[in-house]
């Protein structure tokens, strides 16, 4: 994981002049029955040594959250930013071990 981060990381500042810090934690996801292992990036948005347009900055999250996607072969993907929460799937079909209720 850090190894794709960096080279991702990298090809931002070589290609871009684009310096996007985060920070990598793992956390468990925890839902109706389902316990999962997960990473959650924490972007610093708009570091004062290396200011960007939030536009600039929300569309490179997005392109990274897909390249994050598609190199773990995760069918979806969810970017939470300030204002919105953005989600990214492959298919809508919601995971069998996930119990469904019931209204």
């Amino acid at each position: 994981m850090i190894g794709f981060l960096r080279k991702y990381h990298d090809s931002l500042i070589e290609e871009l002049g684009l310096f996007l810090s985060f920070c990598l934690s793992e956390c468990k996801i925890v839902l109706c029955g389902q316990v999962e292992n997960h990473y959650k990036l924490n972007f610093i948005i708009n570091y004062p040594k290396f200011p960007y347009h939030l536009v600039i900055l929300q569309e490179e999250i997005e392109r990274f959250a897909i390249a994050l996607m598609e190199k773990f072969e995760q069918n979806r993907i969810v970017v939470e930013f300030t204002v919105e929460t953005v989600l990214f799937e492959k298919i809508e079909n919601i995971d069998p071990g996930i119990k469904q209720l019931k209204k």
